[in-house]
């Protein structure tokens, strides 16, 4: 991996782990000052992704994170079913190694950072449905990208406080062709 490319993923990682274990504290100091309110909460999600078509040509497996309000957690939605919800994160997708013509080489790796705004849907009280798309930056090789991406999103409820489930994630840079990724993520209300 690109030196350069792998200090900015070092980077990326640390700030996201820092932001999430302070609205963790943040979180833990509300529920012990106040009851539980729609907003005092935080959704982080963590998964793994796999790259689709012809992403999947080039690159391996992705890790996955990403934080949005908890304002529309299940339940919380009582008088309607559709909300407007965002949503923030990063993803590190991992290179493949290929031989060709007797010589090796490794793909850099990608790492898109997202800043989604959409719908949520919730059909049922323990599942729902999510449509998001906004900017976003793609970094591949050492250089830095305006990039659009989408989400669309499936979560079922197994506990009062963890949801699962798979989605998919589009990624796209102007005058290329978009590429995709699978997803399965778990996500924590914190």
């Amino acid at each position: 991996m690109n030196t350069f490319l792998f200090k900015n993923l070092l980077r990326s990682l640390l700030f996201i782990a820092i932001s999430t274990a302070t609205t963790f504290v943040r979180a833990q100091a509300k529920d012990q000052d106040m009851p539980a309110k729609a907003g005092q909460h935080v959704l982080v999600s963590v998964g793994i992704n796999l790259p689709l078509g012809e992403f999947s040509t080039t690159h391996l497996i992705g890790a996955g994170v990403d934080c949005s309000p908890a304002a529309n957690w299940f339940g919380l939605l009582k008088t309607k079913k559709i909300a407007f919800t965002y949503n923030g994160g990063a993803a590190c997708y991992v290179g493949k190694r290929e031989t060709a013509s007797g010589y090796s080489y490794k793909y850099p790796g990608f790492i898109f950072i997202h800043a989604l705004g959409g719908i949520l849907y919730n059909p049922v009280k323990k599942a729902s449905l999510s449509l998001l798309a906004g900017p976003a930056l793609g970094i591949y090789n050492g250089n830095t990208r305006f990039n659009i991406g989408s989400k669309l999103e499936a979560a079922y409820l197994i506990s009062n406080k963890i949801r699962i489930g798979p989605g998919i994630i589009m990624m796209k840079e102007p005058g290329t062709n978009a590429i995709w990724s699978a997803a399965l993520k778990t996500t924590m209300l914190l």
